[in-house]
């Protein structure tokens, strides 16, 4: 089991390392042509179609895996994975329209009505996203090796094509679509291989698997909600100019939030096998990535609170002391969002949709409650403060309910 940790968990390292490395190159370079305020607005406008991407996945990123581990014939994993694919594109296409139908006759995008319309691809690459499919096949190099391909096309795409603040929307659609590129090739060969024919869902079926996921989406909503809104509740307070700021740094802890996922990804697969032996099994397995990962996120929120400077030149190729002031507070994301490891996994193993659906939507409530008095009073560095007590208190509020779950 430590085998096939270790083996996902370089995977998912190896793939968010590629990540960085594009980040670190990428970012001065949009930074210093885009300016700040264009900058701000581009991450404005991708932290909204993050938020509406969870839609498209409709919670299936949460249980998928664990369903693709549990099915034992191929027949079934396809028939399965096909209606996941079929229901996300016909959910995609909606978004768009709703997108465009929004941006052509209303104000709520005015100033970056351009770069939220360029920005729809990013919606379809979400539908067709193989992750739940290969982490459910514990496969996730092949994921690594995607994305890879990917980041080499947006690079090369920014490098070359990337002026000024007047090109500022063909960032993200060209991030959408290097990232469609080699999805789309990936499902076609699994397709050809197995001998699989694509067909939409029919009615019936697409009633179906809305009913069955709908409260695993609907906690996946307010999940979301917490990592991604951010931006959009510090845009109701600030200019462009301090946005963008912000953005920069908020940029790195999206990169360092995603460690306890990759925790919580690489032992999924391995911890529902050992929660149907023996249950102290899987407490002492879950124990021992637990600690480990408490005192890693801990390490490396040190490491970049001494380091914030220098990182933040790394990225934006100057020094901005805002940013770096910032990304100190930042850091500790990972710690505090590592407290929930545990809860998460026995909620995700056990399929408690309801626990999962009332301790969400609560902690989204709170945070965004908080996110909105502090940066109503300090603007950024509320906005900060307010993330790390989200996640002690997501934490706190997972806890409870889980626990009363125990007592019934």
């Amino acid at each position: 089991m430590k085998k096939i940790f270790f083996k996902n968990f370089f995977n998912l390292i190896f793939n968010q390392g590629v990540n960085i490395l594009v980040a670190i190159i990428a970012t001065p370079i949009l930074f210093q042509k885009l300016g700040e305020s264009s900058f701000g607005l581009m991450n404005l406008s991708f932290s909204i179609f993050m938020l509406l991407s969870i839609i498209i996945s409709y919670g299936y990123h949460l249980n998928g895996p664990k369903r693709i581990a549990e099915i034992n014939t191929s027949s079934s994993i396809f028939n399965f994975t096909n209606d996941i694919i079929s229901l996300r594109l016909l959910i995609a296409l909606l978004l768009s329209l709703v997108i465009v139908f929004i941006s052509f006759n209303t104000n709520i995008f005015e100033g970056y009505d351009n770069i939220i319309l360029f920005s729809t691809p990013i919606l379809f690459c979400e539908a067709i996203h193989p992750i739940f499919y290969l982490q459910g096949r514990n496969n996730l190099s092949v994921q690594a090796l995607l994305n890879f391909i990917s980041k080499i096309i947006f690079l090369g795409f920014i490098v070359f094509f990337i002026v000024d603040s007047n090109d500022t929307y063909k960032v993200n659609f060209v991030l959408g679509f290097s990232l469609i590129i080699p999805y789309l090739f990936f499902w076609i060969r699994i397709y050809i291989k197995n001998k699989i024919k694509f067909v939409l869902l029919n009615l019936e079926k697409l009633i179906f698997r809305l009913k069955e996921n709908f409260q695993f989406f609907f906690s996946s909503i307010a999940g979301h909600l917490s990592i991604h809104s951010s931006l959009i509740i510090l845009k109701l307070f600030v200019d462009d100019n301090e946005l963008g700021k912000f953005a920069l740094a908020n940029r790195i802890a999206i990169i360092l939030r995603m460690i306890p996922v990759f925790i919580v990804q690489s032992i999924l697969q391995n911890a529902t096998k050992l929660n149907k032996k023996n249950q102290q099994s899987l407490n002492d397995y879950l124990n021992y990535y637990f600690f480990r990962g408490l005192i890693g996120t801990f390490i490396i929120g040190l490491f970049f609170l001494i380091f914030s400077k220098w990182i933040i030149i790394l990225f934006a190729g100057k020094e901005v002391l805002y940013s770096s002031d910032i990304l100190s507070v930042l850091a500790f994301i990972p710690f505090c969002a590592m407290l929930n490891f545990k809860n998460l996994l026995i909620i995700l193993i056990n399929e408690k949709k309801e626990i999962l659906n009332k301790s969400t939507w609560l902690s989204s409530i709170f945070m965004i409650l908080i996110t909105i008095i502090l940066c109503y009073y300090f603007t950024g560095f509320g906005l900060a403060f307010g993330l790390l007590i989200s996640e002690v208190l997501s934490f706190l509020i997972h806890t409870y309910f889980l626990n009363r779950s125990y007592e019934k």
